[in-house]
């Protein structure tokens, strides 16, 4: 699957149509996608039109459900999305998004539109691409694939249009999101909410890791994840969570990261040190 995913990626032209990037254009964009993507909230039919799922669960991102034939046609059109964006909230597949797809030649830029259109290369495969903390990353490729997320059925407090929606780990364990982006607390929900063998690949991608640093790292993962699920069973049965409840899930993350660098050694901690910059 991945091999003809990559392929059809390579194989697509962009063919962006000029639009109205006012915000009344970005609403009439915004309004014609949750029309045509209305369906897609039941996943069998998502998967009756031949969308298939492609790479891991982010925690920032859900699943990424393709559809080889609309990346091919690599057509900006707001009611035809390339891929679909699902995240298992209360047990089930939900649809919280769109991802529109677009292959550029070498010195071609993505389209301006809709306007806070949120275009990023993509590299490599999705798989790949789960193990990036940012999504900054350029292809100097002949011909490079550009993404864009829409999400248009989950609120993001970053913009509708940012790549990474970080309300997600808060939805899937039932609880509102901040008005403004939580990232840290947002990470310590996810560990809570059965991503930590995403953190294990990511931590281990990154920092190069041996055979004894991921089981190190792991353990500490395991150690936190723990605690917050202790944390969890004792707190007060509402959705809304408090100031001071934020405060500490980003004090859990933050111990998370030292516990991390101090298990692993000093040149894998370096490395490691990027994922714990202020802009991730």
């Amino acid at each position: 699957m991945r091999a003809a995913v990559a392929l059809l990626f390579a194989c697509s032209s962009a063919s962006a149509q000029l639009a109205d990037t006012s915000a009344a254009g970005v609403e009439k964009f915004t309004a014609r996608a949750r029309v045509a993507t209305e369906r897609f909230k039941d996943v069998n039919t998502a998967v009756a039109e031949s969308y298939v799922k492609v790479g891991p669960d982010f925690p920032a991102m859900g699943e990424h459900w393709v559809n080889g034939e609309l990346i091919m046609r690599g057509e900006l059109d707001p009611s035809r999305p390339a891929i679909l964006t699902y995240t298992t909230i209360a047990g089930r597949p939900t649809l919280t998004g769109v991802v529109y797809a677009l292959a550029l030649k070498r010195g071609e830029t993505p389209p301006m539109l809709p306007r806070g259109a949120g275009w990023h290369d993509h590299v490599g495969s999705i798989d790949e691409e789960s193990l990036l903390f940012g999504h900054d990353h350029h292809s100097d490729d002949d011909i490079r694939l550009v993404v864009m997320h829409a999400w248009i059925w989950q609120r993001n407090p970053a913009g509708i249009f940012a790549t990474d929606n970080w309300a997600l780990p808060f939805a899937r364990v039932g609880l509102s999101a901040p008005s403004t982006p939580r990232q840290d607390a947002a990470r310590a929900l996810a560990l809570l909410a059965g991503s930590a063998s995403y953190f294990s690949r990511l931590f281990a991608a990154v920092g190069d890791l041996d055979d004894a640093g991921i089981g190190n790292v792991d353990a500490v993962l395991e150690r936190q994840r723990s605690a917050l699920e202790q944390w969890w069973n004792a707190r007060p049965n509402s959705a809304e969570l408090a100031s001071a409840e934020l405060t500490q899930l980003d004090a859990t993350w933050a111990r998370l990261a030292r516990d991390v660098q101090a298990a692993v050694g000093p040149a894998a901690a370096r490395r490691l040190s990027r994922l714990w910059a202020p802009d991730h």
